[in-house]
């Protein structure tokens, strides 16, 4: 019998799913959700153990190839769509005045409505499409490294995006809050209520409303701390693209405060998180590698 291929994405990923459980099950007297969420966890757990599999009997074909490397994204998409039916019966508390708050207390101003003045329909547009593209940005870093076949480097990146990934989430269940753009506050101040562009914002907008069921995801900014990984990866890993993404990377944290997606706080606490998991992940990916006998994800 061979011996079972595990990476350290499928650990991490598996723990996730227990450390996920358990704030289940301290909200299960309040969630009315009650049979949704085990059973979501289990069927990505069943994913994990699918790529086990694949890695271990299956991993020369093609399909097989392309199914570990867009396992892990499957996965960290799907157990977000978890987090509403857990995340507000966990946590009552909200702590959007706490941030705005903290937000007025460093910069005087309150962002979202101090940028108000650059208001224009083709520069709305502009910032929505690049918010948007945050989606699809780090794929430019992975696949290349996928195609170059430095498979090494590949696991490192994902692990580092994994682990940023997750410790946000965690984060996300202990400071809920949605961000200025539902902030009673800010929106008696702001003069412009809704952000029209020519023709992109709204559609825009309505995607991201869409695949977005949970809305307590605003601190901290995994915007801004997945655009770092991926900044940081493409600087020690393809720095051509580094150079590409430098005015992209500008863009898009405008983006952040012109469209009313976070307060500045979030941005400076993902950023924070994701320069700490960037480099934990780099110290700790040869340890656990050799220590748990693992191989790369794909």
């Amino acid at each position: 019998m061979k011996q079972l291929k595990f990476s350290i994405i499928d650990i991490l990923n598996l723990i996730f799913v227990f450390i996920i459980f358990l704030f289940y099950l301290a909200a299960f007297p309040q969630t009315p959700y009650k049979w949704q969420p085990p059973l979501i966890l289990f069927l990505l757990s069943a994913l994990v153990l699918s790529a086990i599999y694949v890695r271990t009997y299956k991993n020369k074909g093609k399909r097989a190839q392309i199914f570990l490397f867009s396992y892990p994204v499957i996965f960290l998409f799907s157990i977000f769509e978890t987090f509403f039916m857990i995340l507000p019966y966990f946590n009552s508390s909200r702590y959007d005045e706490v941030l705005n708050n903290l937000d007025f207390s460093m910069l005087g101003v309150y962002p979202t409505v101090w940028i108000e003045q650059f208001h224009a329909p083709w520069f709305t547009d502009l910032l929505y499409l690049l918010y948007l593209f945050y989606f699809p940005m780090p794929l430019f870093l992975l696949v290349y490294l996928y195609k170059k076949h430095r498979f090494v480097d590949l696991d490192k990146v994902v692990f580092a995006y994994l682990l940023t990934y997750y410790v946000s989430y965690i984060i996300y269940f202990f400071v809920p809050a949605v961000g200025p753009r539902f902030n009673e506050t800010l929106l008696k101040l702001q003069s412009i209520k809704e952000l029209n562009g020519i023709f992109l914002a709204t559609p825009i907008r309505e995607l991201i409303n869409f695949l977005e069921p949970n809305k307590f995801d605003a601190f901290p900014s995994l915007h801004t701390a997945i655009l770092t990984i991926t900044m940081l990866g493409a600087y020690y890993y393809y720095r051509k693209l580094f150079r590409i993404f430098i005015p992209v990377a500008a863009g898009i944290l405008i983006s952040l405060v012109y469209c009313r997606y976070h307060y500045v706080i979030d941005m400076i606490a993902g950023f924070t998180v994701a320069v700490m998991a960037f480099y934990t992940a780099q110290l700790l990916y040869e340890y656990l590698r050799r220590k748990l006998a693992t191989v790369p994800f794909v």
